[in-house]
């Protein structure tokens, strides 16, 4: 995946296309969608403005790059991506990622916005029974190209949690990439609440958490948690991140 990133990469830091987050601190705007400047119309007890534009444009604020370094440092991870939304998240990571000829295997039972990220992919999607290894397994052998198995680690309509030393297990042994929904674990589960996979110490070996703040925090958004190289290509390609306000 690594070599794959970088020759995308590479692409585009040749054709002078890459994209990159950085926060403007000049009064002049002549690049925002902030067009009749309410943004800056706000109560005084309201100490930070509206993003007034895409993040690669003009919102990336310094407190949103500050808390996308306090999300790694507290979820054990090399980067941390914030998306509008877990659903967003979800749909950045299932369309950006998996490309032409790869496959994605996800459990029956995942969330809808997985199955809408696995349809905008041109990757081949295939379904194993819940929780069930032994259908994993068998899935897998039919996997081709690059392979990536979707999984929530709590599933909130049955109550269960997944098999992730399993999963991984059989992740490292057909050379897949596993992607964990911790959308329903985090804030309950864990140290602090860091989620079931901090639980059994194997964030390492997960290639992609995904974390929302709309269910225990009470918040608004989510989070992709990855190592950086995966942060800087969904920042280059993934669509519901480039084009969100």
């Amino acid at each position: 995946m690594e070599h794959i990133f970088d020759n995308k990469l590479n692409e585009r830091i040749t054709n002078g296309q890459l994209r990159s987050l950085n926060h403007f601190s000049s009064p002049i705007d002549f690049f925002s969608n902030d067009y009749l400047g309410l943004s800056s119309v706000k109560p005084k007890s309201i100490s930070h403005k509206g993003s007034t534009g895409s993040r690669l444009l003009s919102g990336t604020s310094s407190i949103s790059l500050e808390t996308e370094f306090k999300l790694a440092k507290f979820f054990d991870c090399e980067a941390a991506l914030i998306f509008n939304s877990g659903y967003s998240a979800n749909l950045g990571v299932y369309s950006c990622i998996p490309a032409r000829g790869d496959t994605i295997i996800y459990d029956e039972y995942v969330h809808a916005s997985i199955r809408d990220g696995i349809r905008l992919s041109f990757a081949e999607s295939l379904s194993f029974k819940h929780n069930d290894l032994t259908d994993l397994e068998k899935t897998l052998k039919k996997s081709k190209g690059n392979c990536y198995i979707a999984v929530e680690s709590l599933y909130s309509m049955e109550g269960d949690m997944a098999p992730l030393r399993g999963m991984l297990n059989l992740a490292d042994k057909y050379d897949a990439k596993l992607i964990v929904d911790e959308a329903h674990a985090v804030g309950v589960f864990g140290e602090n609440g860091k989620g079931i996979v901090h639980a059994r110490a194997i964030q390492e070996r997960i290639f992609i958490r995904i974390v929302t703040f709309g269910k225990a925090y009470g918040f608004h958004g989510a989070a992709v948690l990855s190592d950086e190289k995966t942060k800087q290509y969904l920042v280059n390609f993934s669509r519901p991140f480039i084009y969100t306000t």
